[in-house]
């Protein structure tokens, strides 16, 4: 599993498209989101969490800057495909706990489609305020979240 996990971020990280048996995968990842893809995908992987192959692109978007959105999980409720919107000037006004609430937040819904929650935080539908978010503990936060993947979308 670790090697797998390992491979997926290797493919990521150099933004090249990953040949299997049966399909073709695209992977493709801004360079400013990928610390928080991986520490995303660490996490699964901490917490023996799968996903299906599908194609894998976080991109900073300019069309998503036309709304108030800082995050849009576009392959939400599509199996075959993982896409998350990341509004530009939003992102570079956000804390370090702020994106990885937003990165947390967007894979989970469009990798596992849990919807927006006020029992997990990190899927509560609107992000914490700066403040909030520098009192949050963004590791208990993850584990919590981590658990309700488990429980709720994870066989």
């Amino acid at each position: 599993m670790r090697t797998l996990t390992t491979l997926l971020i290797g493919l990521i990280f150099i933004n090249c498209t990953s040949q299997s048996s049966q399909s073709e995968f695209t992977y493709t990842c801004s360079d400013d989101l990928k610390p928080y893809v991986f520490m995303y995908l660490e996490a699964l992987e901490k917490h023996g969490i799968k996903f299906n192959d599908q194609n894998f692109i976080v991109v900073f978007d300019a069309d998503i800057m036309r709304t108030k959105l800082v995050g849009q999980a576009r392959g939400m409720h599509n199996d075959k495909l993982v896409y998350v919107q990341i509004n530009p000037k939003l992102w570079g006004v956000l804390t370090h706990k702020q994106k990885t609430h937003l990165i947390f937040h967007e894979l989970s819904h469009d990798i596992f489609n849990i919807e927006h929650t006020e029992l997990i935080v990190l899927m509560k539908p609107s992000m914490t305020s700066p403040s909030v978010s520098l009192a949050m503990d963004i590791d208990r936060e993850i584990i919590t979240l981590m658990s309700y993947i488990k429980v709720t979308k994870h066989k």
